[in-house]
């Protein structure tokens, strides 16, 4: 209670029973927090990974929907994952997907993070491209997969390039006081 953080807050009736008149300090709003301001900053950094974030597991979403569809339209009941040529192709293209999912998701905030957060939202969103092309392609025809996948796989690499550019300079710059992309930034 010494913290004046709590001194400088209102004081109000304790409400636990009308026999109670104790004072109690009401708990302060989160806004009203003196790190509020630092926590808005933060938030507005990273806006464009955070909305690639979303819009990508909105995909994820969308792709299991369709897998869904593929069931009911073909009479598979779960937990069967064979049937139909067509089910089999769209189940195994949104497993696909699921699967690098979570490799996607850290090289994308790593990358976002580390070295630029638009370069690396715009990549996250060809990747995102390249799994719809990849999706689709697959549930049309195994070889259909093939471009989609390609193009997704660039994306990553890209993503992963970026993302041990960053943490290497962020280790350099901490440990050694090097800023690598300080001294890129100043030749161009």
């Amino acid at each position: 209670m010494d913290s004046p953080w709590l001194l400088a807050a209102p004081w109000w009736v304790c409400r636990r029973s009308l026999l109670c008149n104790c004072l109690v300090p009401r708990l302060p709003s989160p806004l009203s927090h003196p790190l509020h301001t630092r926590r808005e900053n933060m938030a507005g950094e990273y806006v464009f990974l955070a909305a690639v974030s979303l819009l990508s597991a909105c995909q994820q979403g969308y792709f299991a929907k369709l897998v869904g569809n593929c069931r009911m339209k073909h009479k598979i009941m779960p937990p069967a994952v064979t049937g139909a040529p067509e089910f089999e192709r769209t189940f195994r293209a949104q497993q696909n997907c699921i699967e690098f999912y979570p490799v996607f998701l850290v090289v994308l905030w790593t990358a976002g993070c580390f070295f630029n957060q638009e370069l690396a939202s715009l990549l996250g969103v060809f990747y995102m491209f390249a799994r719809y092309k990849y999706f689709f392609g697959y549930a049309e025809s195994s070889k259909g997969r093939l471009l989609g996948f390609y193009m997704s796989l660039i994306a990553l690499f890209c993503l992963v390039l970026l993302a041990t550019a960053g943490v290497a300079n962020g280790f350099l710059d901490k440990y050694f006081d090097i800023d690598m992309l300080k001294k890129i930034h100043r030749m161009f």
